[in-house]
């Protein structure tokens, strides 16, 4: 789903100020009256109220989507908490432990897929962690009447009210983050709420999370329904059918489905309006006819070119490797954006990561047929390239096609390699006739 990174920010700053209201409002006050109680140094204990605020929070916020989700009848495909990851494996479906921080969450993650697109029920998964949060903050309220309470008698007891009043204030910094009525920075129950209203939404979300989990094992996405007028929401499922277009190679198709985005300019946040516009440019530029990709771009307004060169998405950083390489021809901004491919990578869906990269590793190859003497070494888009396909250089460039149909491209597939996405050989062709 796009994200807000605006209102991501803000919702940052309203738990920064609450953070800070509580700290200098409560906590430095008691710490000063009674700090010398506790059998530890202030600083030391404010610290470690802080680390257990936070891990038990992460901990109850996973555990009551996991919950939530088996009691939704959802099966859990990925389960991640401050980076420790529980993922299935494609082979086994066994899940494998590893280290991992590029979850999509404020302090982990959990990937599920509906048993049932119909009866599976997404809002469990989204209700037990507030449950959570309210044994949570019981618990703290309770450590810190007793600690008010005892803590003349024994002086142990003032720790117990700093880790109450801490671990307190974390949880309901997080779970803020977390129930904020808007699409932001990284997946958040609140925006869920808004749109799990009634039965077609969930319906649709739950054949987003399907194609979601199709895609991560490399297994073939069920058609997906697209969507005219585009929303936010819509506009993420719409995503999955543009990927899926790409990948079949049907990029007339991928064009239709994220033209129904930018057509809904009033209906969609800027930001999501602005990616449709450097997919739409990033597509043109690596297959269509460069002088009429290289037009497009020229008539962009101004802040869709500062949004492309801001690389403010996948989308964007494609677009401007593009525009830096071929038609602008400047070698240090293609390096600029090549540095942000691997961000611009986890920043999708995980099912469309292997697409996206493979459309980057396109889009770099593209322009290095054109600007064989810039040196891309440093990239690891480029360096995989190379291993992949170590002799392309030479069969580059004698394909004939100008249009990125199917069975234009099984015929490149024989003499090279057969990825789908390998259609910057067909492009080439006409950019050579147009210049």
């Amino acid at each position: 789903m796009k994200r807000n990174e605006g209102m991501g920010w803000l919702v940052y700053l309203l738990m920064l100020a609450g953070a800070a209201g509580v700290g200098l409002g409560i906590l430095r006050p008691e710490l000063n009256t009674n700090g010398n109680l506790m059998p530890i140094h202030q600083v030391l204990a404010v610290v470690l109220a802080l680390v257990a605020g936070i891990i038990l929070t992460a901990v109850l916020l996973e555990l009551g989507h996991l919950i939530g989700a088996k009691i939704g009848h959802y099966r859990i495909d990925k389960f991640n908490i401050l980076g420790m990851q529980w993922k299935r494996k494609k082979d086994t479906k066994k899940f494998h432990f590893s280290f991992s921080f590029s979850f999509d969450g404020i302090t982990g993650e959990t990937m599920m897929a509906p048993k049932d697109v119909e009866k599976s029920n997404p809002r469990h998964a989204i209700y037990f962690p507030l449950l959570f949060l309210l044994l949570e903050a019981a618990v703290c309220v309770t450590f810190m009447v007793l600690g008010v309470s005892l803590r003349k008698n024994i002086a142990a007891w003032e720790l117990a009210y700093v880790f109450g009043l801490v671990v307190l204030v974390i949880a309901l910094m997080i779970h803020l983050y977390n129930i904020f009525p808007a699409a932001l920075d990284s997946k958040n129950d609140g925006y869920l709420i808004t749109i799990l209203n009634n039965r077609t939404n969930v319906i649709a979300y739950n054949t987003l999370l399907l194609a979601e989990e199709k895609a991560m094992f490399g297994e073939p996405v069920p058609e997906m329904p697209v969507y005219p007028e585009v929303t936010n929401f819509t506009n993420s499922l719409n995503q999955v059918s543009i990927y899926r277009a790409i990948e079949e190679n049907d990029i007339e198709k991928a064009l239709a489905i994220n033209e129904y985005t930018i057509q809904s300019k009033n209906h969609v946040s800027n930001h999501a309006y602005q990616d449709a516009m450097a997919q739409k440019l990033a597509l043109k530029l690596l297959y269509g006819n460069f002088e009429e990709a290289k037009t497009f771009y020229v008539d962009l307004p101004l802040e869709t070119k500062k949004f492309i060169a801001n690389l403010s998405s996948a989308s964007a950083v494609r677009a401007y490797v593009l525009v830096s390489g071929l038609v602008e021809e400047s070698e240090n901004e293609t390096k600029t954006a090549l540095a942000r491919c691997d961000k611009a990578v986890k920043s999708v869906p995980e099912g469309m990561r292997p697409t996206e990269e493979k459309l980057i590793r396109a889009s770099v190859k593209r322009v290095q047929e054109k600007h064989p003497d810039w040196d891309f070494s440093d990239f690891s888009f480029k360096d995989e390239e190379e291993q992949e396909n170590p002799s392309t250089e030479g069969t580059t460039k004698e394909t004939p096609s100008e249009e990125p149909k199917a069975e234009e491209s099984k015929e490149v597939s024989e003499e090279s390699k057969p990825e789908s996405v390998e259609e910057p050989k067909e492009a080439d062709s006409s950019d050579k006739k147009s210049e």
